[in-house]
């Protein structure tokens, strides 16, 4: 994503998952993680009961505006199991020790 694309209380994606932006600066963005396992009351604020992050110009290379654009860019979803299985056929463990 580029700067000027974030927007306070909008949420993006990375690698990592959701995060929501909390303030746009001038040549930086701060968000929080949006943890599916936290109550959604953390993530009001501020202050926000979670601890806020900064992304600089060069972590925005690796912001998507939404989960496919994401998903789409690294080559499409996670592994089927069927090729997490191939391989792991690779993996033969030494009997010997």
């Amino acid at each position: 994503m580029k700067h000027d694309e974030f927007r306070e209380g909008v949420s993006f994606w990375t690698a990592s998952g959701e995060w929501r932006c909390t303030d746009v600066g001038r040549r930086t963005i701060i968000a929080i993680q949006l943890e599916p396992q936290l109550d959604p009351s953390w993530f009001k604020g501020p202050p926000y009961a979670v601890g806020e992050s900064v992304f600089d110009e060069y972590d925005l290379e690796g912001c998507y505006p939404s989960e496919a654009a994401l998903l789409a860019d690294i080559g499409g979803a996670v592994l089927s199991q069927r090729s997490a299985d191939e391989l792991l056929c690779f993996y033969k463990p030494n009997d010997d020790v």
